[in-house]
């Protein structure tokens, strides 16, 4: 989920956890905690592009790193007040256990994959329940990390945060029910065993994105709970998967098989003038969503030069206009 979510998610727990001794300081740290597991992309300056995309959302997102982490945050800021107030290095602990191992575990909810249990395993843990911002799931925590801000009453506090716990919280088993329904709908219209995801379109639960895996390529379309006929409209997209051979054959072999790890296999290829271009599926298109014409929000140009492969992320031609926004709230609407 994007940061601002992730924070006063974090912030709403630390409230919970520890709100009654510490004040606004449990909003802080928990905020804090909510946050540092999307610090790994201070390293990104380590690395390209293509690498800072498989990276993100790996060891710093692992329920055993973030465990182990959690006892060393404590200490420290257990240091910083242990003069000024009686809270103990445990209570501090519990915030952070809470507030750190909450962001992975909501992540996992999204689309993008996250690795849960690194280093025993680099499976990416993916419902894809639930859009990476998702204004319905957000408002109730960052209403009442504003309330609680200004609250005096620990009492009040308490209860102020485990509402808005519970209110994000609900919505998210929502989304899930949403899921399952979504996906019970495209199974009554496809063969059995057909191969398919499912995951929400921009910003809402209404609306989502369809990809059905065909044998030498896919069918790709929208399903929205407002259509009046549940019938879906697919349309074919040839994969051409032989595009991407002559690559695979040289010294970007590794990075490239981890390409087609973290599309899970939803990508296509299309011919660039001097390479290639493979797209990710799962995450749609940045514009022309409905005509299947724009540019993929994730996509990676292959190209050689000078006996080299090189792999960059390849730029948008155009960013999302006001008529991509009406045309999406129109199809959200069943229109």
């Amino acid at each position: 989920m994007d940061s601002v979510t992730q924070a006063v998610l974090g912030a709403c727990v630390g409230e919970a956890a520890l709100g009654k001794k510490a004040g606004n300081k449990a909003l802080l740290w928990g905020a804090i905690g909510g946050t540092i597991p999307d610090l790994d992309v201070l390293l990104n300056f380590l690395m390209d592009d293509v690498r800072s995309t498989l990276w993100h959302r790996t060891f710093s997102h692992s329920l055993f790193v973030l465990a182990l982490v959690t006892p060393l945050l404590g200490l420290a800021v257990h240091q910083i007040y242990r003069r000024r107030t009686d809270i103990s290095w445990r209570d501090w602990n519990r915030l952070f256990f809470w507030s750190l191992l909450t962001h992975p575990l909501l992540d996992a909810f999204t689309n993008y994959g996250t690795m849960l249990f690194f280093p025993f395993s680099d499976y990416r843990v993916s419902w894809r329940t639930i859009f990476i911002i998702d204004p319905l799931y957000t408002l109730p925590l960052l209403v009442a990390t504003g309330l609680l801000f200004f609250t005096k009453n620990t009492r009040n506090r308490k209860k102020l945060a485990t509402l808005a716990l519970g209110i994000s919280t609900g919505y998210l088993a929502i989304t899930c029910m949403i899921k399952v329904y979504v996906d019970d709908q495209i199974k009554g219209q496809l063969p059995p065993a057909k191969k398919f995801m499912t995951t929400p379109a921009f910003f809402n639960t209404l609306l989502w994105s369809v990809v059905v895996k065909e044998e030498d390529g896919y069918q790709v379309g929208y399903y929205a709970l407002t259509d009046d006929n549940p019938t879906i409209s697919l349309k074919y997209i040839p994969q051409h998967a032989g595009l991407l051979g002559p690559y695979l054959k040289t010294e970007a072999v590794t990075i490239l098989e981890d390409l087609i790890q973290f599309s899970e296999g939803y990508y296509t290829m299309e011919e660039a003038e001097k390479g290639v271009i493979l797209n990710d599926l799962r995450f749609g298109l940045l514009t022309g969503w409905f005509d299947l014409s724009g540019d993929y929000i994730f996509s990676f140009y292959i190209y050689d030069n000078l006996g080299k492969t090189h792999i960059v992320s390849k730029e948008p031609e155009r960013q999302p206009e006001f008529e991509d926004i009406r045309r999406l709230i129109q199809r959200t609407q069943g229109k």
